[in-house]
């Protein structure tokens, strides 16, 4: 009979099955889609036959293994807590994919005494070759990864020369037919796409942007119009933008030069390497244009004029600007201006003189708020002294060494890589160095085989917090006292100190301002729109949703 494992006690004694965790991972590429149901039926097949009990399942969905950031990190976690003995996969390749984040995550399993364990590869991992074993299959893994990605670009080169987009999938103003094969007629219907009656919009669009209509007003016409983007939803200025910038209307395809040198793609990243590029390049489509060649050349000219602006009127004009958020969607709030008559019914036009939702602005799809942006720099200039004032106290109680430089977040994350890579290196060395006195016969085997095993787990363990380094960033490593210079100087020099520096400043001090709107309580009280300035060592808050009466 099985006992029942109680996850606050941690193992119990006596138990007659062992406890592990199944672990199923789903690739994104279409050819490694093993269904879910598959693989929890071949784990648990797995667990019936070794005497074994899965006692919960950690599942990522459509998420290639050369990511990092996985929840295999959860199931660790339960081995670490000593709920279960080890993580069961359907194939070990369902473990990863990626040399680097195999090693990290296997290695902070067998920290902690777990077991990695396959339902479908024979391979005890207890023994000196089933650790082989499992080392080549992850070996095959990461080829097969490899092998899938040339395909991929081999896929991508062979779509650019037919004149089709990269990754194929809908395009507005457009029809897709995907590639068919006509048993009947024996013929292949290649891939296309053909002008639908959205097109005659994505015309007038570009007509009138290329007039001299900003990208805000078109958006909010579609928005106003009931038109909505190939996913069904509401366009954003964002989108739209990007999606007129591509050409695609016009008959370009839009790519990435292979050959450029810019950054390789983040794995842990959905944005792809080309996203984060400003390199591109324009090949004609195999598709029929819907926008005219020289209302594409004035388009192209209108946006590079706003993009050439003088800094001036492109730069924030508020201290504030791109750093309110709503605090219903937690979408950006961009500065809007009022007006009102004054003496003699003269207008009088008060630009900046609130902040407001961009999605309630662009489409509609959130109640958003309003709030005066007098209101929001009042908050952030209340909380800077706060948050001085409180970092000082506590600096205050705290010994200070002489001659002590307090390093910033940068520094300490630096010092810290560098010490890790330094006794890496200082491993290897020395296992070089018993490798060759063992080759020499000045020490025996077994004392090079004990020291071998006790720097190979200890070069586990510094790879493994290497790779937690590496995942940080200077907000997550960040302390209030680091940023009490920048605080201090805001509080002390608010009213002499540049618009734009002090925006910046700010940026290096808040993840953000959210904006509340008014409320009213039961009883009839009124609660006036409010702002919650929020530092980078502090959580965000919680959103009040979209709609109001959602």
């Amino acid at each position: 009979m099985t006992q029942t494992l109680d996850r606050a006690k941690g193992l119990r004694i006596g138990t007659k099955r062992e406890p592990f965790v199944g672990y199923i991972r789903v690739s994104t590429y279409y050819e490694e889609k093993i269904s879910p149901e598959i693989q929890r039926s071949s784990i648990s097949a797995w667990a019936e036959r070794n005497n074994a009990e899965i006692i919960d399942w950690v599942e990522d969905l459509d998420v290639s293994g050369r990511k990092m950031k996985r929840k295999i990190s959860t199931a660790i976690k339960d081995v670490e807590d000593r709920v279960a003995r080890g993580i069961a996969v359907w194939r070990y390749s369902r473990f990863g994919r990626s040399r680097h984040a195999n090693a990290v995550y296997l290695a902070k399993l067998e920290a902690v005494g777990g077991r990695l364990v396959s339902a479908t590869e024979a391979a005890d991992t207890r023994t000196a070759f089933g650790r082989l074993q499992m080392g080549m299959a992850f070996k095959f893994a990461e080829y097969e990864s490899d092998r899938i990605g040339e395909q991929w670009a081999e896929t991508r080169e062979h779509r650019r020369a037919a004149g089709l987009p990269a990754t194929g999938g809908k395009r507005w103003g457009y029809v897709w037919h995907r590639r068919q094969l006509d048993e009947d007629a024996g013929v292949i219907h290649r891939e296309r796409y053909e002008p639908d009656d959205i097109g005659l919009i994505v015309t007038k669009l570009y007509e009138r942007v290329a007039e001299g209509e900003s990208m805000g007003s078109v958006t909010q016409w579609l928005g106003r119009n009931g038109y909505q983007g190939t996913r069904g939803k509401p366009w954003l200025q964002s989108g739209l933008t990007r999606y007129m910038d591509s050409g695609f209307a016009a008959g370009w395809i839009r790519y990435h030069p292979d050959g450029c040198d810019c950054p390789p793609k983040d794995p842990d990243s959905n944005r792809s390497r080309g996203m984060d590029c400003p390199n591109r390049i324009w090949v004609p489509g195999a598709h029929e244009l819907i926008v005219p060649e020289d209302v594409w050349e004035a388009y192209k000219e209108k946006r590079e004029k706003a993009r050439n602006a003088p800094s001036g009127n492109r730069k924030p004009a508020y201290v504030t600007s791109g750093i309110t958020r709503c605090g219903r969607c937690g979408g950006t709030a961009s500065a809007a201006g009022g007006a009102t008559y004054g003496a003699g019914k003269v207008l009088i036009k008060k630009p900046g003189y609130l902040f407001r939702c961009s999605a309630m602005k662009d489409n509609g799809t959130c109640d958003g708020v309003y709030i005066l942006r007098t209101v929001v720099e009042k908050a952030v200039r209340t909380n800077l002294r706060k948050w001085a004032d409180a970092i000082e106290a506590e600096a205050a109680k705290i010994p200070q060494q002489r001659g002590e430089q307090v390093a910033s977040p940068r520094e300490r994350l630096s010092t810290a890589r560098q010490r890790l890579n330094d006794r890496l290196g200082e491993i290897q060395r020395e296992i070089d160095r018993q490798t060759s006195l063992v080759s020499r016969n000045i020490i025996p085997e077994d004392s090079y085989i004990r020291e071998r095993d006790r720097l190979g787990k200890e070069q586990e363990g510094v790879t493994a917090e290497l790779a937690e380094l590496d995942q940080r960033t200077e907000q997550d490593e960040a302390k209030p006292a680091d940023y009490l210079p920048v605080v201090r100087g805001l509080v002390d020099r608010w009213d002499i100190t540049p618009v734009e520096t002090r925006r910046s400043m700010l940026r290096t001090v808040l993840r953000g301002v959210w904006a509340y709107p008014k409320s009213t309580a039961p009883d009839g009280t009124e609660t006036p729109a409010y702002a919650v300035p929020v530092t980078v060592w502090e959580d965000e808050p919680n959103l009040i949703g979209p709609r109001a009466n959602a």
